[in-house]
Order: structure tokens, then sequence, then C-alpha cells
């Protein structure tokens, strides 16, 4: 069970593959904007911090990473600043407030709490041990501004963070999807569904009319480009353990952006859907292996050039 101290920072053991992060995450569909803030620190209390802001098909605003920072052992999330990053801690999961200002690029960003902190223990087969110790999952409301030059767009909208700790083996993928969804204050999911060491993970909540409740299976139909790989359209259906059956639909992609990841390559997009009936949010990262996806764009590649009768 999560406790109030599992909202600050955790001591690590030592290795190569012991991580503790932060991600905080907005997207802004009427403006075909995305931005994501994520910072890390490792065993060895040596962190990092990304910051990244962009628009449709990875056009990039600012993306800017900071990396071999060495911390103070006893430096907590209360107070914590990476390069241009800055996250700050109120009461244990309720609020947040992160900020940043790079390059003509600023945010205020404040996050408060629409549902209980998930644990991916509480689903029937726990947090796989290469995926975390555990990790923290919440939507909020989430209000401020951002800054892009000259222009200044407010919002008052809905977002996730997530909050992560102990062994952090990406590879161990094969590939993921992990997905945010909210609809107001009124309904909010996080998911990850992945095939990974043989197995499929599907794990995640379901929060709405007023209960929350671990995902038991779910259903996943994506349509992706030729370009980047990543979704246009796609459908999910969660079942959840009080039997519930949950359904989203996208709309069309209206952010995206392309990174390397943990050795997996990122494709974070953004669209407003439907979720239960109701007008949401989605944000899809799908995490690949690099090869998988070089292969699969070269043969639509290979295969829009045969429709064209090149070669023949």
């Amino acid at each position: 069970m999560l406790t109030p101290a599992d909202d600050r920072r955790h001591r690590l053991d030592p290795g190569p593959l012991a991580r503790e992060s932060l991600i905080f995450l907005l997207f802004l569909p009427e403006e075909n904007l995305g931005m994501i803030a994520y910072t890390w620190v490792d065993g060895e209390s040596v962190a990092g911090s990304m910051i990244t802001v962009f628009r449709r098909d990875d056009e990039r605003v600012i993306h800017h990473v900071v990396q071999g920072v060495e911390m103070d052992r006893a430096a907590d999330f209360t107070d914590w600043r990476v390069g241009p990053l800055h996250v700050r801690h109120g009461e244990p999961h309720k609020d947040a407030h992160v900020t940043f200002e790079h390059e003509g690029v600023s945010l205020d960003y404040r996050f408060t709490a629409i549902n209980q902190a998930f644990s991916y223990h509480d689903n029937a087969d726990g947090c796989p041990a290469f995926l975390a110790d555990d990790r923290l999952e919440q939507c909020g409301l989430v209000t401020g501004t951002l800054t892009i030059g000259d222009e200044r767009i407010p919002f008052d909208t809905t977002g996730h963070r997530d909050h992560s700790w102990g062994t952090r083996d990406w590879t161990a993928f094969h590939h993921y999807k992990w997905v945010n969804v909210q609809a107001g204050a009124d309904i909010a999911v996080n998911f990850m569904h992945g095939l990974a060491m043989d197995r499929q993970y599907e794990l995640g909540y379901v929060h709405r009319d007023g209960e929350q409740s671990p995902i038991v299976s779910i259903e996943a139909d994506v349509e992706r480009d030729d370009e980047f790989y990543a979704y246009t359209s796609a459908r999910f259906v969660l079942t959840d353990e009080k039997g519930r059956v949950t359904e989203i639909e996208t709309g069309d992609r209206t952010s995206l952006i392309v990174w390397p990841a943990g050795g997996l390559v990122s494709r974070d997009a953004a669209s407003a859907c439907t979720v239960a009936g109701l007008p949401g949010i989605v944000h899809v990262e799908e995490g690949w292996v690099p090869e998988f996806v070089e292969h699969r764009l070269a043969s639509a590649a290979t295969r829009r050039l045969q429709q064209a009768g090149v070669g023949e």
C-alpha cells in the first residue's frame, strides 16, 4: 500500500538499472500542443531532466535534456531542481508545482489530484520487478500558463503524473502502451498494456462514478501511419475488477514527439477522445524496440513503391 512517504524520494540500491523518476504531462488538443516534464535520479544520486514542448508530427518547440547532475543525497522532491526544471510537492498524493524557463519557453503548472494515487501492485499480478519496485499513477486538474516566445497560453484542464522507483529495465519490453485518459474530474484512467519477457501485462486502473478499481483486461485496436509509426486512431476497451467496461475512442492525433528512452524509442502522442461516452483527453505513449519499427517503416515504404509500380 502506498504511504505518504512514497510521494517523496526513496533510497535506491546501487546498480546500473536503479532509477527514480517523476513525469508530469500536459496536452492541449485545441492548441495542437503537448508538454512533458521529466526528471530522474539514480542509485548514485546522479540526476537528469528533460523538458519538451511539441506540436503535430514531431515538430519540437523545445527539447532540452540535462544529464549527469550530482545531487545531495538528502535532496527531496519537496523542492527539486535539475537544470531549468523545478518541481515542488505539497501535501502527499495531492498537489505539485512544476516550472521551467529555457530558450524563450516557460511553464507554470499546478497539479491537483482527481483520484487517489494508484500502485501497480494493486493489480492482480502486481508490478513486474523489471518495471519498478513500485509506481504511483495519478490523474489531476492542471492549471497554469505555457509561454512560447510572445505567445502566452493559459490552461485549465486535466493531466497525469507518474512517480516510479527501483529497477527500471525498459529493454525487457518488446512493446508497451502507457495510456492516460481524463474526462474532466469525472473519469481518470491509466493503463499499461505491454509484451515483455514472454508475457502480456495488463496494468492500471479506472476511476469513474466516484469509485476506483484495478483493470483486469485490456483490448486495444490501433491504426498507425507509415511515417512515424504512431497512432492515427485507436480504440481501447477496459474491464475492471468491479466488472465495469470502459470504452475509449481517440480523435485525430494533435501532437506527437519521438524520442529515445531507456533503449527503446518512445512515441508520445495525444488527442481529444471519448471515454465512456464523455469528451476527454487521451495521451498514448508507445515504446518499441527501435529495429522493429525500422523494419516496419521500411516494409511500408517498399509496399508504397510496389503499389506505384516502381521497379516493375
